[in-house]
């Protein structure tokens, strides 16, 4: 029976293997890796460690979460893997084959039926918009593996109360705090529900150890990001508050009325709606909605419900987040400025989707049900073309298209010398130069930095910005003597400006 299960998983990562490279394969040659301007900026992060005018840990920076830079990192010290993206992909496949072999191992493990669990790794497995997103060097794909894992070892705490499995969903649970901060919900909403099954099932005592056991494994990961924002910028909720936070671009999106979920929990709750079926289709997104009544009487049974409660968290926090107003979405069923924006987040719920699928296969009335409902979803994705995912991610290109155009001027017309202008706005221009990070004076070149903005004829060779709207670079140069004096437009594209410094040209 072991050598059976065993065979069953290798099989499952073989074939999980193979679809993650032919997917990466076709991404590839379509040249839709870097689609995603922020899939630029992760690459870019990892390698601003070790390629920069000032390397360091310290370029982990903040906002974004640092397990896939850190990830990254022995990948882009390659400059042939950072420039092809390659370094990013490699993290997003490892973690869609991991993803795909926990779905199959956690359907099995609740389920205790191969086939059930075969047909909620399909669901996960032939997921368009999954397959285009693990080739890429976004975050989604390595949540997705961290949540899966997670609560493959909180169902084995669950059924064999064993301390290890205990301690294993804590360390998954840190790793979800240390790659999105949907893994800060996931560990909070586990601290909650921890203790009520606990209390029905092993008693107060026991229940009082597994807690504090669990929340200072879980909690670990937002303690030391708590402490690093504190140690590098003097305040442990910089990632929060600063300028390049998430809550600095939802002010700016609602200061011209781009916000329609904040306060409003109807349309936080369509949106995202709207997003999950977008991603995971129609038909996989109804089973997965009215099957899971189905699912919660199947596993009272089976004393399994704080798997699917667990692995339900994508959607509380996510309706939670733009209702609350700190994440933002477009959809093309809005009413109003229809369209696309971050609709990406809807594949979040497809493991959900996937272990309700398989947990309903593995009861005998529902196994060839779910077959059907499978078949018929894959061949509705055929005709859509590409994938939403990636539509989205076109859409963003073509509004900053600027930034390649612009980007392949300099790659062209570079000869010597710094260059300065902001990553937090132009990090993906900066990536798809192909020119070393050291070259560049940014934020995270701290002095160099500060010492350019006001007096950039000292430090830099080439000026790159944009004057609407006006970026950081732009407003501090605006009316600065040195610059008008001694650079002059070379390059335009819109209104992104690539400025040279003519003393040097002369020279």
């Amino acid at each position: 029976m072991v050598k059976s299960k065993n065979t069953s998983v290798k099989s499952v990562f073989i074939f999980a293997t193979v679809l993650s490279i032919i997917a990466w394969i076709i991404s590839y040659r379509s040249g839709f890796v870097l689609t995603y301007n922020d899939a630029a900026s992760h690459l870019n992060i990892a390698r601003r460690v070790i390629d920069n005018l000032t390397p360091g840990i310290a370029q982990i920076g903040t906002v974004w979460l640092p397990l896939p830079h850190l990830l990254m990192l022995p990948l882009v010290q390659s400059t042939f893997l950072w420039h092809t993206a390659i370094a990013g992909s490699l993290v997003s496949m490892g973690a869609f084959i991991i993803s795909v072999v926990f779905i199959y191992k956690l359907i099995y493990l609740v389920g205790k039926h191969r086939y059930g669990a075969i047909l909620g790794t399909l669901a996960m497995a032939l997921n368009p918009n999954f397959l285009y997103l693990q080739s890429t060097p976004m975050t989604e794909p390595l949540f997705l593996a961290t949540l899966i894992v997670s609560v493959y070892y909180l169902a084995k705490y669950v059924q064999n109360k064993k301390i290890l499995d205990l301690v294993l969903t804590g360390t998954f649970v840190m790793m979800t705090t240390l790659v999105r901060y949907d893994g800060w919900f996931l560990f909070v909403y586990l601290l909650a529900l921890l203790p009520v099954w606990g209390y029905f099932t092993l008693g107060k005592k026991r229940t009082e150890g597994i807690f504090f056991l669990f929340a200072s494994i879980g909690g670990f990961g937002i303690l030391l990001w708590l402490l690093w924002n504190w140690a590098i910028f003097s305040d442990p909720i910089y990632f929060m508050t600063g300028p390049y936070s998430a809550h600095a671009q939802q002010e700016v999106l609602q200061s011209v009325g781009q916000l329609p979920t904040k306060g409003n929990l109807f349309t936080a709750s369509s949106y995202f709606v709207w997003s999950i079926i977008a991603n995971n289709g129609i038909v996989l997104t109804l089973t997965g909605g009215i099957g899971i009544l189905a699912t919660l009487l199947i596993l009272k049974k089976k004393k399994q419900i704080l798997s699917l409660l667990a692995i339900s968290s994508p959607l509380l926090f996510n309706i939670l987040a733009l209702y609350m107003g700190h994440s933002a979405m477009n959809v093309p069923q809005a009413t109003l400025n229809p369209g696309y924006f971050n609709i990406r987040y809807g594949l979040l719920v497809l493991p959900v989707i996937a272990f309700v699928v398989g947990i309903l296969a593995s009861v005998k009335p529902f196994g060839w049900i779910m077959f059907g409902l499978i078949t018929i979803q894959t061949l509705l994705f055929i005709p859509q073309g590409k994938p939403v995912v990636l539509i989205d991610g076109l859409r963003g290109l073509k509004n900053t298209y600027h930034t390649v155009e612009a980007s392949q001027w300099l790659a062209e017309n570079y000869q010597k010398g710094l260059i300065l202008t902001s990553l937090a706005s132009h990090d993906a221009f900066v990536a798809r130069t192909g020119l070393p990070m050291k070259l560049y004076i940014h934020e995270g070149t701290r002095e160099h930095w500060q010492e350019a903005l006001k007096m950039p004829s000292k430090k830099v060779s080439y000026i790159a910005l944009i004057s609407y709207p006006p970026d950081v670079v732009y407003k501090a140069l605006e009316n600065n003597s040195d610059f008008k004096k001694n650079y002059k437009l070379v390059h335009s594209y819109g209104t992104f400006e690539i400025y040279e410094l003519q003393n040097e040209k002369n020279n």
